[in-house]
């Protein structure tokens, strides 16, 4: 696991180069408010974008269908940033609160 702490602006960071690698562009040519299949990402492309961000951000078995549900660079950073720092129920703790 990844124990560098990441900011949203990291995990954005990470997202903006992995999709713009997959598009075949610069980063700063990306809008982070465009739907990634403005850019051409098939499910192939959304896979290596998907692996990419488990190594960065030190996920393991992230959601499948988290790049379709947030199909931005800004609301899959904010889910991404989410997941990362959501902090894990054991069935000791959970009643505990």
């Amino acid at each position: 696991m990844n124990t560098k702490i990441m900011t949203i602006d990291d995990v954005k960071r990470v997202l903006l180069e992995a999709v713009a690698t997959e598009a075949g562009i610069a980063p700063d040519e990306l809008a982070t408010d465009r739907p990634f299949t403005d850019y051409g990402l098939d499910s192939m492309a959304a896979l290596t974008v998907g692996m990419e961000i488990e190594d960065a951000c030190g996920l393991s078995d992230p959601p499948v269908d988290l790049l379709w549900d947030h199909p931005t660079v800004d609301t899959l950073a904010e889910a991404l940033w989410n997941l990362m720092n959501a902090e894990p129920v054991s069935a000791a703790a959970d009643g505990q609160r």
